[in-house]
């Protein structure tokens, strides 16, 4: 099945949403969208290097989102996590849709940018434990988010994870790994602050 054929196979008002989405990032993307969330037969997605990945996210998100009004799923409030902040900020009116996407490309082109390595992990364990473990290693090391109470998520520097680790096993403590080209949340990011600080500039906030 072609690209195009494996996009309409989506619920009308969903596909509608990604098409809107791939046609504002026209341009921004050395390839569509929907290619990316439709590769063709035999045909391999760069959607695990994060420059494709953040705007996948963002788009996939989004159509949810448009899908969910449609069924009269109207939110009184809204938030997210990562690039789920991004779209509950669309959601709530304090961006357009283009200023948005624009910023979401940008976020991940500076991230794919950025020297690989690094690790994060899924720590099975509560808030504070988790902190005492990475507080030797808080330069490095920082928890990048808290799923749930006995669910945290470690990122940083390779070895300094790996050493974490390592400490925990010892108390038993389960942990498990992350497929992830970057340490997100993590100080390695900080390099990118200042040129996306730029980006940021060039959006209009408004509210609806």
């Amino acid at each position: 099945r072609t690209v195009r054929s494996r996009a309409r196979e989506a619920p009308p008002i969903f596909r509608a949403a990604i098409e809107k989405c791939d046609r504002i990032l026209s341009g921004q993307m050395d390839r569509s969208l929907i290619s990316v969330l439709y590769p063709g037969e035999g045909s391999a997605s760069p959607i695990d290097e994060t420059a494709y990945t953040q705007v996948a996210l963002f788009a996939f998100e989004y159509a949810i989102s448009e899908l969910w009004r449609s069924w009269g799923v109207v939110p009184d409030l809204v938030l997210g996590h990562s690039l789920g902040e991004y779209v509950a900020a669309y959601i709530a009116g304090v961006f357009s849709l283009e200023d948005v996407l624009k910023l979401v490309a940008a976020r991940g082109r500076l991230m794919q940018a950025l020297p690989k390595g690094g690790a994060m992990a899924a720590v099975y364990a509560d808030e504070e434990l988790v902190r005492q473990a990475i507080e030797p290693y808080r330069d490095s090391v920082s928890i990048a988010a808290l799923n749930a109470p006995s669910a945290v998520v470690i990122s940083g520097a390779e070895s300094s994870v790996s050493s974490i680790l390592a400490t925990l096993g010892e108390q038993r403590i389960e942990a498990k790994r992350l497929v992830v080209s970057h340490a997100f949340h993590s100080p390695l990011i900080e390099p990118l602050l200042d040129e996306f600080a730029v980006a940021e500039g060039v959006c209009h906030f408004h509210i609806r």
